[in-house]
């Protein structure tokens, strides 16, 4: 493990910098090993950090968000690869996302969404209904905010506040977006999937950081974890939706282990 760790304690490292600065080394090594191990066992990260590394707000469309939605509601709960499996069926179910096309179906919305579960062979209802009624709320959003630029105007707007403020606007941009299916947590896997550099709290990332010593607990606050992430973002040069995107992979493929990185790269 980390030599002195007992001196990065929860409570204080955020706010005393110049304690932590003498472990940066070690940290960004432990980045680097955690880099290694993963390109080295899980191919899919490549795919990821090249979509992360190019998606922009101000390049999303409509089809764009809608195939994010759908993403994001179906594979809350549900394993990456079992997704990854239906995926293209569940888009052709979606007509490839047309956002027109799927809002249409809410005017017989339980009718339809059982025929998407049946052509897409992923029978879930619930998350079927949902990405129907976001097709139809992203359209609201739209006319809602016309002269804003829209949804992606709301988007692109938001993406200018700095990592804390976007930590903290989170909760009301789950509210003022209204999307089905998008909650507390997976409204930053929204934000992130929208282009926007932050980071989605979730349990994998968040036991990683736990084990070194970067937050108090595995249900720190996500002001906590938004520490965190943004001193290893420093240490390593890798933007926030990389470094979660990495820590996320990592985590599912080890069980949230680091303690062979760290004999091995400390």
């Amino acid at each position: 493990m980390i030599h002195n760790l007992d001196l990065l304690s929860p409570e204080n490292w955020i706010l005393d910098l110049a304690r932590i600065d003498g472990f940066r080394d070690d940290y960004h090594a432990i980045v680097k090993g955690i880099l290694a191990h993963t390109q080295r066992e899980c191919p899919e990260i490549h795919g990821l950090m090249e979509f992360y590394n190019n998606v922009s707000p101000e390049k999303m469309t409509n089809t764009d968000i809608l195939a994010e939605l759908c993403w994001i509601v179906y594979s809350s709960g549900f394993r990456f690869d079992i997704i990854k499996k239906y995926w293209t069926a569940i888009r052709k179910a979606f007509y490839q996302f047309d956002v027109k096309k799927v809002a249409l179906l809410s005017n017989d919305l339980e009718t339809q969404a059982v025929q998407i579960c049946n052509r897409s062979g992923f029978r879930n209802l619930k998350k079927a209904t949902w990405c129907i009624q976001n097709a139809h709320r992203i359209i609201e959003i739209d006319r809602e905010r016309e002269t804003q630029g829209g949804l992606r105007g709301y988007i692109v707007d938001i993406s200018k506040n700095c990592l804390y403020e976007l930590v903290e606007l989170a909760p009301q941009v789950m509210r003022e977006l209204g999307f089905k299916g998008i909650g507390r947590t997976t409204i930053f896997h929204f934000m992130k999937n929208m282009g926007i550099d932050i980071f989605k709290p979730d349990i994998h990332v968040r036991r990683i950081l736990r084990e070194l010593g970067l937050i108090s607990c595995e249900n720190a606050s996500s002001l906590e974890v938004c520490g965190a992430m943004s001193f290893l973002s420093s240490v390593s040069g890798m933007k926030i939706s990389e470094l979660d995107t990495l820590l996320f992979v990592y985590g599912r493929s080890t069980k949230d282990s680091i303690d062979a990185l760290c004999n091995n790269y400390i």
